[in-house]
């Protein structure tokens, strides 16, 4: 039984062209990787947006809706993934990475710099925004809930309130 059987395991052949990526991408941009169970989120520093997504099974790169069916062409068995959204990404398995390396690292360089640039944010998360901000001016100030009358405290035990007939709730006193 060989131990690195290709087959079977996801995306360990791929492992060489992925490290390669992520090392040619920090040398022509900067980036923060962070990593999330067995992948890589990859952004521009102090983006939240993700630019690639590297994971066991190949790369997502996130590409301008106008662009993406142009970019996927240009990279050999790439798919768009959710075309219709605001942000569609290309994704690419990772044993088909080497067959256009060069057009894949093109691909992430332009992701981080439309990241970086701000570019399109998800529609969830736009349309969140105003309703939050709604939310906060709706908020009135509540008024603070009026205090108990005074009844006064048994002068025989000294340490239950009175009841509304003048009897201690003790029964004791």
């Amino acid at each position: 039984m060989d131990v690195h059987d290709t087959e079977t395991d996801d995306g360990v052949g791929a492992a060489p062209a992925v490290a390669r990526l992520l090392l040619e991408l920090r040398g022509r941009t900067t980036v923060e990787v962070k990593p999330v169970g067995r992948s890589l989120q990859v952004r521009p520093p102090g983006a939240r947006n993700v630019a690639v997504h590297i994971h066991p099974g190949g790369v997502d790169i996130a590409v301008a809706r106008a662009q993406a069916d142009e970019i996927a062409e240009t990279i050999d068995g790439a798919t768009v993934k959710d075309p219709d959204d605001v942000v569609p990404f290309v994704s690419v398995e990772g044993h088909l990475i080497d067959a256009s390396y060069d057009a894949v690292l093109d691909a992430a360089v332009q992701a981080v710099e439309l990241r970086k640039a701000g570019g399109p944010v998800k529609a969830a998360r736009a349309a969140a925004a105003p309703k939050a901000a709604k939310a906060v001016k709706a908020a009135k100030p509540v008024k603070p809930a009026p205090r108990p009358e005074y009844r006064p405290i048994c002068p025989k035990c000294k340490q239950y309130e009175l009841l509304f007939n003048g009897e201690c709730p003790s029964g004791f006193c």
